[in-house]
């Protein structure tokens, strides 16, 4: 058994670094000069600025034991304490989303009337329809909810607005608790009181590492040495007796390799590119994934001029109609990573998806000044950066799983192709490690 995986993102590596552990001959091409894809760390003025992942929540078997194998649990730094409060923004003001039934009570977030409205959720009737999350949130939550906990956990999480989402594919749990329970609420504690009670091998706590979960690219591709090869841009892949042939352009000269399975881990456009000759169907159904755009700004405070403010940061609910969708208080959440008072600030999304073409420089001033008016901050950033995407963050729309569906009957037909990315099962770094281990282990239990 050879392999080519095509994309050296972190799923791409992950899937390669499982197949050789098991002795398999493997090739990574990756089309860029870097490895991990929208993941990295960038120092700015002695500052790490993480790009992508922030923080990443230690929240599945597959993580924690892919972090053990290379070898970077005593690496793990954990998120503080003082970061464990989130903020929504309302009327220009932070106020502490509720993560408790009596906090949640006496939350000024949501009104009396809203309060009352979510009380009556046990009692709405389910439906069989593929909805939006708004209209799923609407129907079982109420506007008010929708507006004030939907909308902001969406735009921190998808950039996206909740009109743009399948329930079924993006809320994919409380779409199945509202299935099997009739309700989200019944669902929600049903499922808190069996996983109470099952051993976990995995802290469920934020994590990251000195150098930003970059480190975790880092070991990866220094476990796969030679077999990662850069700037190798894909052209075409064809049939060979019973082996795939992939043409790539590396140093403007045309290269081939063969092997007898091939893994995608490349965005749902460049895969669907790639696999036109392979499965048309596939390919024009992967081509009508959207993704959403996002440009983060990284910004650093001297903490002479800014007192580090409480919790892990605030989102931006789109009644509020600013510039911005969120930040991130980094120096909060990772204290010992830091000298300045820092933030991430996002911007973009489908909310406003024209900022990501406005210049850096234009960035950095949108994201100050309103990071200077929601926290009361009278300072200039000391530190500034900023990293941006046009096609950052696939967006599972309604018809979502029937597109999954036609992947899945491909990998069924032709048990030596795989298909990994944040596109298929999630947009989570711990979804992303959990898929490719998956697609690793269906591929070496397809050639024993």
């Amino acid at each position: 058994m050879t392999a080519i995986v095509i994309g050296g993102g972190l799923a791409g590596l992950i899937a390669a670094y499982r197949l050789k552990q098991h002795g398999v001959e493997v090739s990574v091409l990756e089309a860029s000069k870097t490895v991990g894809g929208k993941i990295g760390t960038r120092k700015v003025g002695g500052e790490p600025f993480d790009i992508g992942a922030n923080t990443v929540l230690e929240s599945n078997s597959a993580i924690q034991k892919l972090i053990a194998d290379l070898g970077l649990q005593s690496e793990m730094l954990f998120a503080s304490p003082q970061a464990n409060t989130r903020w929504i923004v309302k009327r220009g003001k932070l106020v502490a989303l509720p993560t408790a039934p009596l906090a949640f009570l006496t939350t000024p977030l949501f009104s009396l009337g809203a309060k009352l409205r979510l009380l009556c959720e046990p009692f709405v009737p389910k439906t069989t329809r593929e909805e939006t999350i708004a209209e799923f949130a609407t129907r079982r939550f109420g506007k008010e909810i929708l507006d004030y906990a939907i909308n902001p956990f969406l735009i921190g999480t998808y950039a996206a607005k909740p009109e743009d989402l399948s329930a079924r594919s993006a809320f994919k749990a409380l779409s199945e608790w509202e299935s099997r329970y009739g309700s989200v609420i019944k669902g929600a504690l049903t499922h808190a009181k069996a996983t109470k009670q099952q051993p976990k091998s995995y802290s469920g706590k934020m994590f990251s590492f000195a150098g930003g979960f970059y480190t975790v690219i880092q070991k990866l591709s220094a476990a796969l040495g030679a077999s990662v090869e850069r700037g190798a841009e894909v052209q075409d892949i064809q049939r060979e007796n019973e082996a795939w042939r992939v043409f790539y352009i590396q140093q403007n000269e045309m290269k081939s390799r063969t092997a007898t399975h091939l893994v995608f881990a490349t965005p749902a456009d460049v895969t669907a590119s790639l696999i036109q000759p392979i499965d048309k169907t596939v390919a024009d159904s992967l081509a009508k994934i959207p993704y959403s755009p996002v440009a983060q700004v990284f910004l650093g405070f001297t903490r002479e001029e800014v007192e580090p403010p409480q919790g892990f940061g605030f989102l931006v609910p789109e009644k509020e109609e600013r510039q911005i969708l969120g930040a991130v208080y980094n120096s909060t959440i990772f204290p010992s990573r830091y000298q300045t008072v820092a933030f991430t600030v996002f911007l973009g999304g489908s909310r406003k998806p024209e900022l990501v073409k406005y210049s850096d420089g234009t960035l950095i001033e949108v994201a100050t000044a309103e990071l200077q008016s929601i926290l009361n901050i009278k300072a200039r950033p000391v530190v500034e950066s900023v990293a941006k995407w046009e096609r950052a963050i696939p967006q599972y729309r309604v018809g979502h799983a029937d597109i999954l569906a036609k992947v899945a009957e491909l990998e069924a037909k032709e048990k030596t192709l795989a298909f990994v990315g944040n596109w298929r099962s999630g947009i989570s770094v711990p979804d992303t490690i959990a898929q490719a281990e998956e697609a690793a282990k269906r591929l070496l239990a397809a050639n024993p």
